[in-house]
Order: C-alpha cells, then structure tokens, then sequence
C-alpha cells in the first residue's frame, strides 16, 4: 500500500510539473509572438514615415526649380539638381532620369539633390555594398539622412528613389515618384518592403 501512495505522488507530481513546464511554454510563445508583432509594427510605421519623407523632398525639388528657373517652367521643373542648362533647352540631357535608382541628400546649400552611382550592379539586399549605398543613417541631430558614414550610427532600412515619366512621348510634364523602403528584422525570416507613389505634374507651366 505504501509503494502505491509513493507512485501516485510521483504521478501527480510530474503531471503538474508537465502543467507548469506546458504552461511556461505557453506564455513564452505570447510573449515572443507579442514582442515581433510590436517589432513588424513599429518597424512598419517608421518604414512608411522614411518613404513619405523622401516623396516630400522629390516634391521640395519640383518646386524649388520652380522658383530658381521660373523663366522656364517647361524645360526646368523636373532638371537635376537644378542644372541651369535646362533654360530654354532643345533636348532631355539635363533632366532627372528614368529607370535610374536615386538617393537623397542635402548639398550644401542645405537643398535636396538627387545622387546616384552610375556603375551600380547590386539589385539584392542580400548584397552588403548594395545596402551600404542605400543606407539610412542618423546625422548629429537624429534625422534621416542618406549621405552619412560608417563611423555614424544607422538604422536598419534602406530607401531608394525612382521615376517614371507618364507622357515620355510628349513634353515629359508628368511624371510617377516612386520611394520604397527595404528592411530586416527580427518578427520574421522575410524581407520587408514599403512603397509609396505620387503622381507630380508640372502645372505651373499652364501659365507660360
């Protein structure tokens, strides 16, 4: 009878040992699940922050070479980096092209420019040189730059720039802004990636 109550006790004992150990396990996977969850989320919100960011400056671009080249809407809306060889131009060369990947940082005259590395070859983010070329990083004030380097701190997103002008026959006086967003992190084993897209016009050239 005594070796009998000794079994049940050792019984019980490791059903409710099975019951907190099934427990524990439990409440680690809500926790683990909650804490990527608040990761992907975060990541996301601050993903699409970055890609509006950059529509703003292709935007502040636009209309900067508004106002620098208001003698020649037409020809010097959409010049790159505010080439002033785009003034009553008979050719293209000197606008911002398509098909083209670019990144965004401010000159020194504290306006944005478009930058891109015609030698290029990296598509993958698996690829390191290619996501040290479209880094994000932190300047002194904590805000997003991409002309940063390896001695600052920088988060773990990429962005890049692209165009796509919707009447390439015509007049080039629409065009499509692409920014996307790439990144890493720990909620999953996938690639993330945010896009947004804005349509500019170049209206102003109505009034010419």
């Amino acid at each position: 009878m005594k070796k009998t109550k000794n079994a049940t006790s050792i019984a019980e004992a490791m059903v409710v040992m099975l019951i907190v150990v099934t427990w524990i396990i439990w409440i680690y996977k809500i926790y683990d699940s909650s804490n990527k969850l608040v990761i992907n989320v975060t990541n996301k919100i601050q993903a699409i922050q970055i890609a509006r960011e950059w529509i703003e400056a292709f935007t502040n671009i636009r209309d900067t070479n508004w106002l620098m080249f208001s003698s020649d809407y037409k020809n010097c809306w959409s010049t790159l980096n505010y080439n002033t060889n785009c003034i009553w131009a008979t050719d293209k060369s000197h606008n911002i092209e398509e098909n083209v990947k670019y990144k965004i940082y401010r000159n020194s005259e504290n306006r944005w420019e478009l930058w891109t590395d015609g030698t290029i070859t990296w598509t993958s983010y698996s690829d390191t040189d290619y996501r040290d070329y479209y880094k994000i990083w932190f300047d002194n004030n904590w805000l997003y730059t991409q002309s940063g380097t390896i001695s600052e701190l920088k988060p773990i997103f990429i962005r890049e720039i692209s165009i796509n002008y919707l009447d390439w026959i015509t007049d080039q006086q629409k065009l499509s802004v692409k920014s996307s967003v790439s990144w890493s992190d720990s909620s999953s084993n996938q690639l993330h990636n945010i896009e947004l897209d804005s349509t500019l016009t170049n209206w102003k050239n109505k009034t010419n």
